[in-house]
């Protein structure tokens, strides 16, 4: 009977929606996973298979590699095919990690006038495949039905990697690319990678958040022209490609204009210390900043002016007096990043660390050095924060075994998200995770490691009594 009952439920069209819907949630950590789960699910049933299909077709993903071009070629016949359109007409976001498909996009915004976010990378070389050659001609001058498709994009994503240290598929690329940046004149978010901006000449005055790596920055009178169509940013990531041009001028252009920042990821190519302090002070309302291998002048320019909204602050390896001031300074922090002293690492340090920590949420473990000793983290650091800590990440480094991993749960009753590299025996692990099911609020969980016997059985039985995205890899 119960088998019965729970058929019918699996039948119903509003239960089959949650679930798939819980299902497409995920699809920002694992899309390939998820993809092939929908594709599973379209086959259970003929109710299974109608919202499976909206679902599949939503966000499709075809990750560059062998074969890509022959699931590009099936998703565009699919688009095309009268049966599917109801479904297709859905699909509001398209990832697809190389430009073949460019040439091709006339057939994905006819029938998807709900596009608004698409994502084309570029990859000139990969390991143990070479790709064909990147065709300049599809790139030049856009088709006027890809141009006023493209108008209505609202999220672009042109990320680009290079194997090869010499590519002469540079300048194509960059040509390929302000093409694209200048007929979204609706574009809210942009990201884009070995950026040659030098010949910029438009860019949507809807933008909010931009995240650039610059080859090539524009020159400040570049820079002064655009800067009125930059005002709206709430989120910046700015950042250097190897042995590419500082974009000094870019970024102190910015700093003068930029009123409404949120988010700010640099590195000091990206930017100078002058700039940076004009960048905080005309920005109050900042509530996350990422410095990338920054010295210690680039901290001590925020806090200058320090953010009184400020919740996250990776400072780096810093002088141990700019971390403890960060924490005097801002008082809604709670997460220093990777932040990690590099000199006074102290019993003493800690003990003033955690006077100061009270709203601290966040913890970042990249090696056990950076707490002065594993000891110390065990039995001084955790114990203390561990109540109040909503989010735990482990580095890679050092392995957690299972009682390690048990003292971390049990100590961390609000913990929320947990990333850990683990040594040990799938079976213990799952006991670790099984002393706290009863007052676990654990919604994601990602372990890793080398080594470690943890079959699907395991996993399946973790996932019984943890109601969370858990992923295992090696």
């Amino acid at each position: 009977m119960l088998t019965t009952a729970t058929n019918r439920a699996l039948a119903l069209p509003e239960i089959v929606f949650e679930i798939l819907a819980c299902l497409e949630a995920q699809a920002e950590l694992c899309p390939q996973q998820v993809q092939a789960s929908l594709r599973a699910c379209s086959l259970v049933s003929r109710t299974w298979f109608f919202d499976a299909n909206v679902f599949l077709y939503r966000a499709p993903y075809i990750r560059n590699g062998r074969g890509a071009d022959t699931k590009v070629n099936a998703l565009v016949r699919t688009l095309t095919t009268t049966n599917r359109g109801l479904y297709v007409r859905s699909l509001s976001r398209c990832k697809l990690e190389l430009w073949e498909m460019f040439s091709s996009l006339d057939k994905l915004f006819n029938p998807c006038p709900r596009l608004s976010s698409i994502s084309l990378c570029f990859r000139s070389g990969e390991k143990g495949h070479l790709m064909e050659p990147f065709e300049t001609e599809a790139f030049r001058i856009l088709d006027p039905t890809i141009a006023q498709g493209m108008a209505h994009i609202q999220e672009l994503d042109l990320t680009s990697v290079s194997i090869n240290s010499v590519d002469k598929d540079d300048t194509t690329y960059a040509d390929a690319a302000l093409n694209c940046i200048s007929a979204c004149t609706r574009l809210h978010k942009l990201v884009t990678t070995r950026a040659d901006w030098s010949n910029i000449r438009t860019i949507s005055k809807h933008l909010t958040d931009l995240s650039i790596s610059f080859l090539a920055p524009p020159d400040l009178k570049t820079s002064v022209a655009l800067a009125p169509s930059l005002v709206n940013l709430t989120s910046l990531h700015l950042h250097h490609a190897p042995q590419a041009i500082p974009a000094h001028d870019f970024s102190r252009v910015l700093a003068q204009y930029c009123r409404s920042l949120t988010k700010l990821d640099i590195c000091p190519e990206s930017i100078t210390t002058q700039s940076l302090e004009t960048l905080v002070l005309h920005n109050p309302g900042l509530v996350s900043i990422y410095l990338r291998n920054c010295p210690d002048i680039y901290t001590a320019a925020v806090l200058t002016h320090p953010p009184q909204n400020l919740e996250f602050f990776d400072m780096g390896t810093v002088d141990s007096q700019l971390i403890l001031m960060a924490l005097a300074l801002c008082p809604k922090l709670t997460s220093t990043g990777k932040s990690a002293p590099r000199n006074n690492n102290t019993v003493e340090f800690w003990q003033s660390f955690l006077e100061k920590a009270r709203q601290i949420q966040e913890l970042h473990v990249e090696r056990w050095s950076d707490f002065h000793s594993k000891d110390l983290f065990f039995n001084t650091v955790l114990p203390k924060l561990g109540p109040q800590l909503v989010r735990i990440w482990f580095g890679w480094r050092d392995l957690l075994g299972c009682d390690e991993l048990e003292q971390v749960l049990t100590s961390c009753n609000r913990l929320q998200v947990l990333r850990a590299p683990v040594k040990g025996n799938g079976q213990n692990l799952v006991r670790c995770f099984k002393v706290v099911e009863s007052r676990s609020r654990l919604r994601e969980v990602r372990l890793f490691g080398d080594n470690v016997k943890f079959c699907d059985d395991d996993k399946r039985r973790m996932q019984r009594f943890l109601p969370v995205l858990c992923s295992f890899s090696t």
